[in-house]
């Protein structure tokens, strides 16, 4: 029987609640554009991708959405309809990652970037006593420090190399279809956890079936 030793973790979606649809109603009322419009552009807009890649700064990254948008609007503005897709972290999720932590290596794997990493920071901070996901888990790696996101197959190599993990005694859990392809061809298993329904009860059933 294979041993599971490491699970890792997606972060939106699977720890932190994800509206992106907040997101897209918060630019839409920014800029005047439509919701399928300010969508439309955020689903083909490579500006995204380097950015969740740590390519660009934070300065470029707004004024990238000033010059897509159209706006005229503050650096708080801009930051607050970026955050607004980030939702709550539950209690119970925090209980069974610490759960968890008894028995297997726990890490982070993420694409995210600089303005979501403080604030879903603040969040976590300002429900439970931690500052930084590092002091809950025993290792996080987030695709704006690696400058490679998921699902391209390096960054899962990358993880894998740096948490001193082998891929077939990995278990990788992304509420994203695509992520978990990708890792799965590298022999890393999966497990496909619905955006924002709960992973344990899906996650002890796995673990059973390896």
């Amino acid at each position: 029987m294979q041993k599971i030793r490491t699970i890792i973790f997606d972060l939106g979606g699977v720890i932190i609640n994800l509206y992106v649809e907040k997101t897209i109603v918060a630019f839409s009322e920014l800029s005047g554009l439509s919701e399928k419009e300010v969508e439309s552009a955020y689903l083909s807009a490579d500006v995204f991708k380097q950015y969740e890649k740590g390519l660009i700064s934070d300065a470029d990254f707004r004024q990238s959405l000033r010059d897509q948008f159209k706006l005229k609007v503050s650096d708080y503005e801009i930051n607050s309809a970026w955050n607004a897709m980030l939702g709550e972290i539950t209690a119970e999720r925090i209980e069974s990652i610490r759960y968890l932590l008894q028995n297997y290596k726990c890490i982070v794997l993420s694409n995210t970037n600089a303005i979501h990493e403080r604030a879903f920071h603040k969040i976590l901070s300002d429900s439970f006593p931690y500052q930084h996901l590092k002091e809950l888990f025993h290792e996080v790696y987030f695709s704006h420090e690696l400058n490679q996101r998921k699902p391209d197959r390096e960054i899962y190599e990358n993880v894998l190399s740096l948490a001193k993990t082998q891929a077939n005694e990995a278990l990788f859990m992304d509420d994203g279809i695509q992520n978990l392809n990708s890792a799965s061809q590298l022999g890393i298993h999966t497990l496909h956890i619905p955006r924002n329904g709960g992973f344990m009860h899906l996650l002890e059933n796995k673990l059973s079936d390896i």
